[in-house]
């Protein structure tokens, strides 16, 4: 379960020229991405309607998403191939036995750059995302955002 998690970040690359941010915030999520780190700019446009996007947000954000998946594709790549080199099983079972702990932790380990990564991507897609929102979408963001997180225990 610990690495499904993981695997859900696939989200946001940074646009040609921006600064990306320096600061790396861990969760205590494995890698320390939380479900939030999954696609940040799918969020905010299954939220469209609640937000009112207009046509020009809307195309905007599919192109700051394309642009994030695109960056994030070797990353998910590397992740993939990590799985595999530890032969991590991704069936589910009721309970983890000791050996996939032990190959859990070291896929988190080894992974940690990657996730980084990722979390980066994803944080300055987020910004852009957000930019092209006016102070009403970004407050109703906000409040879906944590009403969301709340109901997912996060």
């Amino acid at each position: 379960m610990r690495f499904l998690l993981l695997l859900v970040a696939v989200s946001a690359p940074a646009a040609q020229g921006q600064v990306m941010p320096t600061a790396v915030v861990r969760r205590g999520a494995p890698s320390g991405l939380a479900l939030s780190d999954g696609e940040p700019i799918s969020f905010v446009l299954e939220h469209a309607g609640i937000l009112k996007l207009s046509d020009v947000q809307r195309a905007a954000l599919m192109n700051i998403r394309r642009q994030l998946r695109t960056a994030n594709a070797p990353f998910m790549q590397q992740m993939d191939s990590l799985r595999e080199s530890l032969a991590i099983s991704m069936e589910p079972t009721a309970r983890l036995p000791e050996e996939e702990r032990r190959k859990l932790a070291k896929l988190e380990q080894l992974s940690q750059p990657v996730a980084d990564s990722i979390r980066l991507n994803n944080d300055a897609a987020r910004a852009q995302a957000r930019a092209l929102l006016d102070s009403v979408q970004v407050a109703v963001l906000d409040s879906v955002t944590l009403r969301e997180r709340g109901a997912a225990g996060g």
